[in-house]
């Protein structure tokens, strides 16, 4: 009996190890479809970066361009003072009409003789 019983002891610590085994793949297992997880979030994470440095490098271009646009535009003061030529232009037209229709009414004279 002590062979049968040796047997018996043999299967069951085969048995034991066979269950250790099955649960060290289960936990393995476990751990892999962890990683495999993460590696989509890692690739989706790196999909959106690759986006947004895209995104970021179309804004500079963007903000680029309104500069180079704004800084052809005419500024406030630059507007101020065409408006204000203008103005000058009107008050002073009177004055200008008057000085030259003194100017051919002194020349007249000689102009006639």
């Amino acid at each position: 009996m002590s062979d049968q019983t040796k047997e018996v002891e043999d299967m069951e610590k085969f048995m034991t190890v066979l269950m250790e085994v099955k649960i060290s793949l289960t936990e393995q297992n476990t751990k892999l479809d962890n990683l495999l997880d993460i590696k989509q979030k890692v690739d989706s994470t790196y999909d959106t970066a690759n986006s947004a440095e895209r995104r970021s490098i179309e804004n500079e271009k963007d903000i680029e361009r309104m500069h180079v646009k704004i800084s052809t535009k005419a500024s406030k003061e630059d507007i101020e003072r065409i408006v204000k030529e203008k103005d000058n232009w009107k008050k002073t037209f009177p004055s200008w009409v008057a000085v030259a229709v003194a100017v051919i009414a002194l020349i007249m004279p000689f102009l006639t003789n």
